[in-house]
Formats: C-alpha cells, sequence, structure tokens
C-alpha cells in the first residue's frame, strides 16, 4: 500500500499532540496528587498539634492544680484526714460547683486510700489512678462497660516524717474523674471546627480503649500510633492519619482524613484539564490536516504530471497559481515538461530518421544474404562438383599428389559451404521473430540425444548421455532444440577420443533461477579463455584435433540471450567442459 503524506503527517501530528496531552496530563495529575497530600498532611499536623495542647493546657488541669495548693486541701491530707476535714469538704465543693455534673472529686492519700470525696456519681477503684510524683499529670483513659472516664490528678506538696525503720511521706493527691460524653453532636462539632472534612480520635497511646467522641472504637493499628509522619491505612475506607502523644500522659490524639478528599483535587485536575487537552488535539489534528492538504495539494499536481508524462501524455502541465516554494516548483516542472516535449519530438525524429537508415541497412544485409546464398554458393557447388569429377572419373590418369589435393580441394569446399550456412544460421538469429511457449525440456534433450546417438560414427569408444529430470521452459522451441543440439553435440566431438565418453544434462537451482547444464569428460578447455569460447570463429582447438566452424556456440549465446538468460562454461584442460545456461520458467 502506497504511503501517502497527506494522510501520514495529520496521523503523526495527531499521534504526537495525544502523547503531549496524556503526558501532561499524567505529569499534572501526579502534582497536584503530591501538592494535595503535602497540604493535607500539613493540616493534619496542624490539627494535631493543637489538640494535643489543648489536652495538656485544658482549664479542668488549671483547676485541678489551684485546688492542690490549697491551704484547707494541704493541711488535710497532710494530717492524714485527720484535721480540718469541714474546710476540706467545702474546698471540694465549691470546685465541684463550678465544674460540670459529672465530675468527682476525690482525696487520697500516696496510698491510694480514700480520705474524702464528692460528685454524683460512684466510681469503682478500678478507674482509680496510681499515685505518682510529679505535680499534676493526666491520669489514662477508662471503660466500664460503655463508659468512658478519665482523670486528672495533682499531688499535694508533702513532708517527710520518720517511721519506724524508716520515713513516710505525709501528703496526698487530689484527683478529678470525670465522665467522658459520647454523642455523634460532640463528634460533628469536633469535625466542624477543623472544617468538616477531619475526624479525631482519643485514647491510650498503648491500645484499648479508644473514641471518636462519638462512640467507642477499637485502637488505630500500632504503625499508626508509632509512626511520626502521616500514615496511609484502612477503617471501612481508605485513610490518612498522624498520631501525637500528649506529653506527660498516657494519652494519645489521632487526627485522620478521607483519602478520597486527597484524591479529589487530582481528580478534578483530571476532569477539568482533560476535555480541554481533547480540544487540543482535535483542533491540533484538523489544523495538521488542512496544512497538510494546502502543502501537498501542489506536490500532488506535480506527482500526477509527472506520471502523466511518464505515461506518454506529453501536453500535460501542472497550475502553477502561487508565488512561494510549491509555486516555483509548479514552473520549473512545466519548464521540464516543455523541454521534454521538445526533446520527445527531436527524438521522435532522430528515431525515424535511423529507423528508416537501418530499414536500408537491413535491405543491405538480406541483399548480402542472397549473395552469400546464392552467388557464393555456386563458384563452390562448381569447384566441388568438378573435383568429385576429376576424383571419380580421371582418377585412374592421376598421381597419388594429384589425387591427395584434389581430396584437400573437396574438403575444403564442404567445410567453406558449411560455413556460409552456420554464418548465415547466425546472421537470421538477430531478426528472427520468437514463437514463446512452454517446452518440456527433457523430451527436447533426449530427441536430440538420440539423434546423436544413431548418427555419430567414428567413435573409438562408447558414448552414454544420461538425461536427468528437467524442468520446463518457454520459450522458443525450435531455437532452444538448436541450443540443446549444439551443446550436445559439441559435447560429443570433444569426447570422441575418450574409450568410455559420458555426457550428462541436469539442471540446479540457484537464487530462484532455473540453471540448465550439459557436462561431459572430453578434452576440456583451458579456464583462461573461457570468455573466447562464445565468439564468432573463436576456436581453442585446432581444426587437425576437431572440425567445426567456430559459429556453434556463438548461435547458442545468441539463442539464450534473446530468451532473456545468460550462458556460461566451466572447465579444464583434459577434465572435460560444463556449459551452463539459463532460461525463464514455464510460470512466467
Amino acid at each position: 500500500m502506497m504511503r501517502s503524506i497527506q494522510r501520514t503527517f495529520p496521523l503523526f501530528v495527531t499521534a504526537l499532540l495525544l502523547a503531549v496531552a496524556i503526558v501532561q496530563l499524567t505529569v499534572g495529575y501526579g502534582e497536584v496528587r503530591r501538592a494535595s497530600r503535602s497540604v493535607a498532611d500539613t493540616r493534619l499536623r496542624f490539627v494535631d498539634s493543637v489538640l494535643v495542647d489543648l489536652f495538656r493546657s485544658g482549664p479542668q488541669r488549671a483547676r485541678i492544680t489551684a485546688l492542690a495548693k490549697d491551704s484547707a486541701v494541704v493541711a488535710f491530707l497532710r494530717s492524714g484526714g485527720q484535721r480540718g476535714r469541714a474546710q476540706a469538704l467545702d474546698a471540694l465543693r465549691r470546685n465541684t460547683l463550678d465544674t460540670a455534673s459529672n465530675v468527682r472529686l476525690e482525696l487520697r492519700d500516696f496510698s491510694g486510700r480514700l480520705l474524702l470525696s464528692t460528685g454524683r456519681f460512684a466510681l469503682g477503684d478500678s478507674v482509680l489512678v496510681s499515685p505518682g510524683t510529679d505535680s499534676a499529670r493526666f491520669g489514662p483513659l477508662q471503660r466500664r462497660d460503655t463508659v468512658l472516664f478519665f482523670g486528672i490528678a495533682a499531688a499535694t506538696g508533702g513532708t517527710e516524717q520518720a517511721a519506724g525503720n524508716g520515713t513516710e511521706l505525709s501528703g496526698g493527691i487530689v484527683q478529678q474523674v470525670a465522665r467522658l460524653q459520647l454523642n455523634d453532636r460532640t463528634r460533628r462539632q469536633l469535625t466542624g471546627l477543623s472544617g468538616g472534612d477531619m475526624a479525631f480520635l482519643f485514647g491510650n497511646a498503648a491500645g484499648d480503649p479508644w473514641t471518636d467522641f462519638g462512640s467507642i472504637l477499637s485502637a488505630p493499628p500500632a504503625n499508626v500510633r508509632n509512626s511520626p509522619r502521616p500514615t496511609r491505612y484502612e477503617r471501612g475506607e481508605t485513610k490518612r492519619a498522624i498520631a501525637m502523644a500528649v506529653p506527660g500522659t498516657p494519652w494519645m490524639v489521632v487526627t485522620e482524613l478521607p483519602s478520597r478528599l486527597i484524591v479529589a483535587p487530582a481528580q478534578g485536575y483530571l476532569l477539568n484539564m482533560a476535555p480541554l487537552a481533547a480540544l487540543i488535539v482535535i483542533f491540533g489534528a484538523l489544523a495538521a490536516w488542512w496544512g497538510s492538504r494546502r502543502l501537498t495539494a501542489p506536490l500532488v499536481g506535480v506527482t500526477r504530471g509527472a506520471e502523466a508524462i511518464a505515461s506518454g501524455d506529453l501536453t500535460h502541465r501542472v497550475p502553477a497559481g502561487r508565488d512561494d516554494e510549491l509555486g516555483r516548483l509548479a514552473r520549473s516542472f512545466n519548464t521540464m515538461a516543455d523541454q521534454v516535449s521538445r526533446s520527445h519530438h527531436h527524438l521522435e525524429t532522430q528515431v525515424a530518421q535511423r529507423t528508416k537508415a537501418l530499414e536500408g541497412t537491413n535491405a543491405e544485409l538480406e541483399s548480402f544474404s542472397y549473395s552469400v546464398s546464392h552467388d557464393l554458393r555456386a563458384p563452390l557447388r562448381a569447384i566441388h562438383g568438378f573435383s568429385r569429377i576429376l576424383l571419380e572419373d580421371h582418377n585412374a590418369k592421376l598421381d597419388p599428389e594429384a589425387q591427395r589435393l584434389l581430396g584437400v580441394i573437396d574438403q575444403n569446399t564442404r567445410r567453406m559451404g558449411q560455413l556460409i550456412d552456420d554464418l548465415l544460421a547466425f546472421s537470421r538469429l538477430g531478426r528472427t521473430d520468437l514463437s514463446t511457449g512452454p517446452v518440456d525440456m527433457k523430451e527436447l534433450a533426449q530427441t536430440v540425444a538420440d539423434e546423436i546417438q544413431r548418427t555419430d560414427n567414428g567413435r573409438q569408444g562408447s558414448l552414454e548421455i544420461r538425461i536427468d529430470p528437467l524442468p520446463p521452459a518457454r520459450g522458443d522451441r525450435g531455437l532452444l532444440r538448436q541450443v540443446m543440439a549444439n551443446l550436445l553435440q559439441n559435447a560429443a566431438k570433444f569426447t570422441r577420443d575418450r574409450p568410455s565418453a559420458r555426457i550428462e544434462v541436469g539442471s540446479r537451482a540457484d537464487s530462484g533461477q532455473t540453471v540448465y547444464f550439459v557436462k561431459d569428460n572430453g578434452a576440456g578447455f583451458d579456464a583462461r579463455y573461457a570468455d573466447k569460447l562464445f565468439g564468432v570463429f573463436q576456436r581453442l582447438h585446432s581444426t587437425e584435433q576437431f572440425d567445426g566452424t567456430g559459429v556453434g556456440l556463438a548461435i547458442v549465446k545468441r539463442i539464450v540471450q534473446r530468451h532473456g538468460g545468460r550462458v556460461w562454461a566451466e572447465g579444464a584442460v583434459n577434465q572435460g567442459a560444463t556449459f551452463f545456461f539459463t532460461l525463464p520458467g514455464e510460470e512466467r
């Protein structure tokens, strides 16, 4: 299929624009997604740090720290609960009235024994905060059934007192235990404060329990809790989360954001940019198609003009209405067409003149052939006839030397007649029309071989002619018979002195072409003079050794060349010779 620039160029430009658009969309999508993820990570870190600071410095912690410094509470705890109970209880009640109704205040000594408490709900020892020596710290998050509690504790200042073999610490711990409100409203309020797309988890750093302030949840995976940077994980959907521990406490805050919200800007980029890229590709393809047609239309005209001139229409011209390079090309083409037309007419005139001259030459050649066949043959026939009369009628009156000379005259007149016949046959080959058709080469070679074996007399030994299977050829049967006859006769002549002569006719395939050959074990020839074998009157052996006129192989070459083939020979002295020739196959 012929390629067309008019179609190939728009396809190339379209493919290039499409590739650029795909690369641009891919790179842009990746950049937007990376930027969106970076912004999301920054937001997660910021919001998480704000919540951590909120838990570290909450008002409840400040209130419980102030209560731990109250003089009545300190005196009550230092006395081990023996003195100042009423004053301490008043201090606790004042604090309870200022706090939520679900808060319980307790005073304990350093061994954890409850000395005084106030509040609206009873709390078992399972949620107690273990005593510590630090001045203020958060207690762990605790769960009882479906209720979560967290505790805030502060230690009052203590003094060491001697007791038996050691010392004991006087003073105690002020602890506030609060019930954590869990409902969807609290969760939605916290989510709204962050922009409506983030969720918050609060719980123990070591594991259970955890909450989203709406319900109790299982703890996030360990890789999320232990990673210092935002991490991707699955819980219901793919999320990106960061965890931060509240310093000085066993608490941890996790802020998470759904991954679909992070990918949404990149997807929006694709949705917005893909139609624009498609429009660019479409407009680019249309522009390339229009430009290709505008650019190649003059070239198509020049091409069609060249094809028309090549087919013989020398009057065809190309429109040249443009002023650019293509217009100059069209005008140059028309100039060239005018020159070709003039040259063609001049050539036709010359061909007519040469044809007329050749016709005259052919007439002269025909006249010469007529003279050769009649005028030259008449003296030869006379010489031959008179020499035969002398030999046959006056043989007794002639001495032996005269008889020998008359024999030489008779032999040379016969040879001269054969030479004239061969020359006439050679000259007629150039003017004879070929009558081509399928030719059975094996049958043709077998017919010629049978004739040679019947007529070849004077041979010293036996003659074997082997004909291998031969593929059919296409050509003039009469001329191809002459080729086979000349080659086989030549092989029979040069094997006449062999006691066991062998001639082989075969074929072989060479580069998709059939090569026929005639091989013998005769006298052979010097390979240095192989190029002289097919010339007229060229002989590599004397007439005393082998008779002949030196025209047979030249006739073979002329016939093979007229059939579109070629001929060559290989051989060595006293080692035989092989003659090769090619012919068109029957399928052609």
